[in-house]
């Protein structure tokens, strides 16, 4: 009787279930539940740097050279921007037809925006200079205490392409890197039992703050971001079915676990591990996989993307500002870049979206701060599609690389 509540899946409904209960019913407690939210998101994150560490440098490895590794990363480069584009146009599409800022009575935001200014210092990168100072880490080993992604991609790289070009000189550190991944793995695992009460703790923190009435005051928000999202995931999913016969319903209870526990947490990164054990089962090349789910995590997030044209049109429309057709296409040709200025990572969207509205002057910055009550619940919505895109991604530059990913995989 009790057997599938040995399920992670059926656990993770069962704590989002319970946390919404007790955001409701006890609002003044499920508030203090946000520790437990808190706490299993940073536990999981501890380990992001070093399994992107570990994975990028066994990819390139099994790839064997540049040539072969370049191939990978230019077709996962050119999977990304088509998503990303997908992306913006479906959430304008939404955005345009549903038009959920429309009659919205604005609230006096002037507080709060104060409030974002630090938000915006030193967080952006606008340019290509920019992005390079932002690559390179201080220290080689403060790439792993910095929390952010890309300086680890940076030293992996470097690592890599220094193995390859050892040799035979390298196999002992090629052995301790293959080593150092199954034991994250396995610390994975254990951290993974967890999700479900960080799951309770988050949505009873969210309920308990903000009340289900605010919650249905942005109902119109939030329906256009889950159509657009939905109908950007469903797209992915036909796209994976037409090239490789996989049927959209079958690799979604595939990754249902995955998926549930993204949804808790609001965050894509915490199943990092579990992707990419579950996409190599499927049959995709551990070269492939450890390059793209890596790369995906700041390069594909696809739902960041569509929160990026959808919450700025929403605050367009809130405030009664007029956006001409040559302005809409400014701000999806800076959302292109911004969208990648993010990490998987709870409120990283929002952060973005800071940046969009700082580079044009249309929109002011401050009127972001409409949206911070609700992020939470917008930051699972995002999260949920970067997660999905990044599984298609893989599935996508695998069948490139001659393989056909299959659920009937060993």
């Amino acid at each position: 009787m009790l057997r599938p509540l040995r399920h992670l899946y059926v656990q993770m409904i069962l704590g989002i279930v319970l946390g919404t209960i007790i955001g409701f019913v006890w609002p003044m407690f499920g508030i203090q539940l946000a520790p437990l939210g808190i706490a299993f998101v940073k536990a999981m994150r501890m380990m992001v740097p070093p399994i992107v560490f570990c994975t990028i440098v066994d990819g390139i490895v099994r790839h064997g050279g540049a040539r072969s590794t370049g191939s990978t990363i230019l077709r996962s480069l050119t999977v990304f921007l088509a998503t990303t584009a997908l992306a913006l146009l479906i959430g304008l599409g939404s955005a345009l037809l549903l038009r959920p800022g429309d009659d919205l009575a604005v609230p006096d935001f002037s507080l709060a925006a104060a409030g974002l200014e630090h938000r915006i210092e030193g967080k952006g990168i606008s340019g290509p200079g920019d992005f390079l100072v932002h690559l390179i880490p201080e220290t080689f080993f403060s790439a792993f205490t910095a929390g952010d992604v890309l300086p680890v991609l940076f030293i992996a790289g470097l690592v890599g392409f220094g193995l390859v070009r050892i040799g035979a000189a390298g196999e002992p550190i090629v052995r301790a890197i293959h080593a150092l991944t199954t034991l994250q793995f396995a610390i994975f695992g254990f951290l993974i039992r967890a999700a479900p009460v960080g799951a309770m703790g988050a949505i009873a923190f969210t309920i308990g703050t903000y009340g289900i009435g605010f919650i249905a005051s942005l109902g119109m928000l939030i329906t256009t971001l889950t159509a657009a999202c939905g109908t950007l995931a469903l797209t992915l999913l036909l796209v994976v079915q037409a090239v490789t016969g996989l049927s959209p319903f079958a690799l979604v209870r595939h990754f249902r676990d995955e998926l549930l526990v993204i949804l808790g947490t609001s965050s894509s990164e915490v199943v990092l591990p579990r992707l990419i054990v579950k996409l190599e089962a499927m049959g995709c090349p551990p070269a492939v996989v450890g390059l793209v789910i890596p790369l995906g995590y700041t390069l594909n997030l696809a739902g960041t993307a569509t929160y990026l044209i959808v919450a700025t049109l929403f605050l367009s429309e809130a405030l009664g500002i007029s956006l001409p057709p040559d302005r809409i296409v400014a701000y999806l040709a800076i959302m292109l870049v911004t969208s990648k200025a993010a990490a998987g990572v709870t409120g990283s969207g929002f952060s973005a979206l800071l940046l969009t509205l700082s580079l044009l002057p249309d929109v002011p910055v401050g009127a972001a701060a409409l949206l911070i009550a609700a992020d939470r619940l917008l930051s699972e919505i995002r999260a949920l599609t970067s997660g999905i895109a990044n599984i298609t991604a893989s599935i996508l530059v695998s069948r490139w690389s001659g393989v056909r990913p299959s659920l009937s995989c060993p």
